[in-house]
């Protein structure tokens, strides 16, 4: 019955609210199976009876843009560091924590990628400037031997 009248798709951050589900479910739909559908929650995943799934008032939810930002750090800066980093830096409420993935490595720097997503589509500018500032002091170019960004002598 659910893929015939397909009340969500596969993808979509969904809400269900019944009696079965002993109050509320939401989640993004993983999956969409014969006698369950899975909804993903963060890390974790929830399978709930397509009997309940069809019993419950299903609310979609508009998924807030995230914060997708791809920094260049300097090479003696860890990917833990930033995490520590953003967890001091961010008051604004997200949907999990904050996704740090390593993409590349050289001599020269480390670049990363930082995923946040607010729980307010509201809060997505105030989001976005607690992560740049949290990584901005990572990557900045510091001075090294008295010789400034500019390549000049710092001390005259």
């Amino acid at each position: 019955m659910l893929i015939s009248v397909r009340p969500f798709k596969v993808g979509d951050r969904v809400r269900l609210q019944a009696g079965g589900l002993a109050g509320q479910v939401e989640g993004v739909v993983s999956s969409l199976g014969l006698l369950y559908t899975t909804f993903a929650q963060n890390q974790d995943s929830i399978m709930v009876p397509n009997n309940v799934v069809l019993s419950a008032a299903v609310v979609p939810l508009r998924e807030p843009a995230a914060v997708d930002l791809r920094a260049r750090l300097r090479p003696d800066v860890r990917p833990s560091t930033i995490q520590t980093m953003l967890e001091e830096a961010i008051t604004t409420p997200t949907r999990g924590e904050p996704n740090i993935s390593l993409e590349e490595v050289d001599a020269d720097e480390v670049v990363v990628r930082i995923q946040a997503t607010p729980l307010s589509d509201a809060d997505g500018p105030k989001l976005a400037d607690e992560v740049l500032a949290a990584v901005g002091t990572a990557t900045e170019v510091q001075p090294t031997n008295g010789v400034t960004d500019a390549g000049r002598r710092s001390d005259g």
